[in-house]
């Protein structure tokens, strides 16, 4: 969830708001030149898009009115793509001030802007910064070793240079590279970073204020996070809650995992992680292989997998793997107004008992609209098979 003042959570639920929109311009090196401000109405549209699943998780495109060339692009304009952008939503508070709320750090791209019986107007688009790791801007220019032993942290931060970032987020790891790793020139940026950040069981993007984050993950965060928003259904007090479509999805479920690890073709550890009633912990379960047929997913496609040398970080793995997809087997899809202050994996409770929609959910993704409309969110919920992922037991 996004800080914010009490005031502009005052302001975000009252049933008329003034709503407003900040760009502040930088160049490639972060240095500030300039921003601009305005007030969204009915003839600017566009959306910010958030997904936690791609490596680039922030997009926006907004069409704006350009009545006075401001958003004019050129490369001597304000509006070229060697532009960094921070992009702020606000809201006018009771005492006529306005509060922004940060919604992501952009690098600008195809802008574009036209003449028509409509008028002028120009369409303004950006990509967080994860742009510049992947496809033709996050290539390996030269053959690039990383060293045995070095801190994954360290590691990552020396690729991530490779962009001109400075900004670093990191939770503190103590794993190491565990043999010497080497990228040939076309590998790609964004997968050696994210392998990395596997392999110290962390995941990697850019947050809300465009710093470079490696967070721990945590199989059992979940059942710990506290709730961030609730949306309830018949609530006389509810002002955000709009209906839903609870879905099942299968196409990630698995309760037989298999990885192995080691260099080449050669494979030198190994994990196989079955759910079977065989077994004490998965008694009863409703998605054993005694129920559901043997449902298998092969880490890395049944490969080695290079950054997995013991069978430790192979258990660990594939605990990691049937969480993902033995856990979350229930997505919903939410429509709310507009909630400037949600983050990818905010954890937010829902109750509408009118199709047994209740409890914890996780927010995956969502897309907040710039004009008032309806924000469309997916969330997946997690269904509870083990009370504690840690006490797995790894067989011998």
């Amino acid at each position: 969830m996004i800080p914010c003042s009490q005031d502009f959570l005052t302001a975000m639920k009252s049933p008329i708001k003034q709503a407003f929109l900040k760009f502040e311009f930088y160049d490639s090196k972060m240095n500030y030149i300039n921003e601009f401000t305005k007030q969204i109405t009915n003839d600017d549209i566009g959306s910010i898009s958030v997904d936690s699943s791609r490596p680039i998780r922030r997009n926006f495109s907004f069409t704006l009115l350009n009545k006075n060339n401001e958003f004019t692009w050129g490369e001597d304009k304000l509006l070229w793509i060697d532009k960094r952008v921070k992009t702020y939503t606000g809201l006018k508070l009771r005492n006529g001030n306005i509060e922004y709320i940060p919604q992501g750090v952009f690098i600008l791209s195809e802008p574009q802007d036209s003449h028509t019986q409509d008028g002028k107007k120009t369409v303004v688009s950006g990509q967080d910064k994860m742009f510049l790791y992947t496809d033709k801007r996050g290539k390996f220019k030269f053959e690039t070793t990383v060293e045995v032993g070095v801190n994954i942290g360290t590691a990552i931060k020396t690729l991530a240079a490779k962009t001109g970032e400075t900004q670093f987020n990191f939770d503190t790891v103590t794993e190491t590279v565990p043999y010497t790793l080497t990228y040939q020139p076309n590998d790609n940026l964004y997968q050696a970073i994210s392998d990395l950040a596997l392999l110290a069981k962390c995941q990697v993007y850019y947050d809300v204020f465009g710093f470079l984050r490696l967070k721990k993950i945590d199989l059992n965060d979940f059942d710990s996070q506290p709730v961030t928003w609730s949306y309830k259904y018949n609530d006389p007090n509810e002002r955000f809650y709009a209906g839903n479509v609870r879905k099942m999805d299968e196409s990630q479920l698995a309760n037989h995992i298999y990885v192995c690890g080691g260099s080449s073709q050669t494979a030198t550890c190994s994990y196989e992680l079955v759910v079977t009633e065989t077994k004490t912990i998965w008694k009863d379960s409703p998605y054993s292989i005694e129920r559901l047929g043997d449902i298998l997913y092969l880490h890395n496609d049944g490969n080695p997998d290079g950054l997995l040398t013991t069978k430790d970080e192979c258990f660990w793995r594939a605990k990691f793997e049937l969480r993902a997809r033995l856990g979350y087997a229930e997505k919903l899809s939410l429509s709310i107004s507009p909630n400037y202050l949600h983050d990818v994996y905010d954890v937010i409770e829902i109750d509408d008992p009118e199709n047994n929609v209740s409890g914890k959910y996780l927010l995956e993704s969502f897309s907040l609209p710039l004009k008032p409309d309806l924000m469309s969110c997916e969330c997946i919920k997690y269904r509870k098979v083990i009370d504690n992922w840690d006490f797995i037991p790894m067989e011998a």
